[in-house]
């Protein structure tokens, strides 16, 4: 019974080694979920797509699309963005939520995002002075309330 126990404990870690780990492969448009298609859409409409990768993790798989002109967008496996990142170019202010739209604008108005990401509780957001580009990090919570300077 002690051999078997073992045998299924190895063969099952090896199966989610396995399946955690998958390389990034090489994806068209049209194999990102609805809501990552509709996103892009909305949002990034004038910039074409350069590349689209897929990523096979134990919990999901993980999509980032390269976009014209360097931006890249992270995608979990339902199609929601968990990052945004246009650090050569201003992020269109439609991407960027709401509230934290608002505050940067009222705070910051000499300043441009460049990167955002989602994280546990929360956003990051990565500024760029437009005149001597200077760098700004700012933290915003699951409300999208200002939390601190990073």
């Amino acid at each position: 019974m002690k051999k078997l126990l073992l045998s299924l404990l190895i063969g099952s870690a090896l199966y989610v080694t396995a399946c955690a780990d998958g390389k990034p492969t090489v994806a068209r448009t049209t194999d990102l979920p609805v809501l990552a298609r509709n996103f892009l859409k909305k949002h990034f409409s004038t910039l074409a797509v350069n590349q689209v990768t897929v990523e096979s993790r134990f919990i999901g798989k993980k999509y980032e699309v390269t976009l014209a002109g360097g931006g890249e967008i992270e995608f979990d496996k339902n199609g929601n963005w968990t990052k945004i990142d246009c650090r050569r170019n201003a992020m269109p202010e439609s991407a960027i939520p709401g509230k934290i739209l608002q505050y940067v604008k009222l705070h910051y108005p000499d300043y441009f995002v460049s990167v955002i990401e989602k994280e546990d509780g929360g956003y990051e957001v990565e500024m760029r002075d437009i005149s001597s580009g200077h760098d700004i990090d700012l933290v915003f919570n699951g409300r999208q309330e200002f939390v601190r300077i990073d």
